[in-house]
């Protein structure tokens, strides 16, 4: 960064949604909290820190493109069956500056972890209890290089939700992290 130039504000969220969703057998961005579906709690956790949000469709696009506020950028990665996350992500980042980037098979970040990312002063990643989870935050230049390769030399930013290290990928997974939601009675 220049002497006498202000750091770049993140003001954007990229929500991947691409995917076939194969191993859950149903589109993950449709599965639902208290039901609400989980692309929307995404949706709501970023705006409540105040930024814009982009998802980036694919396998299910119509049907994850119904439930979605029409103010919600939309792209779509016709290609999402050959090409991975970083493909998709670079469809959304193009001429943003820094953002927030998550899959959409996590559960959505608490505000506190939000605005450590955005605090940050360039590329960085919540990790919780040592691994590394989601959103991270990307800084422009955005490739299409991997995503793990770009974060290589991120600044790991300590969160203590347990959920930041989750991957929802399996109806065994989904039904665990739902069970995990459950309070015990008093």
């Amino acid at each position: 960064m220049e002497v006498g130039r202000q750091r770049a504000v993140v003001q954007d969220a990229v929500v991947l949604a691409a995917g076939g969703s194969t191993r859950m057998g149903t589109p993950k961005a449709l599965l639902a909290i208290e039901g609400t579906p989980l692309i929307l709690l995404h949706v709501a956790a970023f705006r409540a820190v105040g930024l814009r949000v982009h998802v980036v469709l694919g396998a299910h696009a119509d049907r994850v493109a119904a439930v979605l506020p029409l103010d919600v950028s939309r792209f779509v990665n016709p290609h999402w069956a050959t090409t991975g996350p970083a493909e998709s992500a670079a469809l959304a980042l193009a001429g943003l500056g820094p953002a927030l980037v998550t899959p959409v098979d996590v559960p959505p970040a608490t505000a506190g972890d939000l605005h450590s990312l955005i605090a940050a002063s360039g590329p960085a990643v919540l990790s919780a209890h040592g691994v590394d989870g989601h959103p991270v935050r990307l800084d422009p230049p955005h490739t299409t290089g991997r995503l793990d390769e770009r974060l290589l030399g991120a600044v790991r930013i300590a969160s203590e939700d347990p959920n930041r290290a989750l991957n929802l990928n399996t109806p065994d997974d989904w039904n665990s992290f739902l069970n995990s939601l459950k309070r015990p009675p008093r």
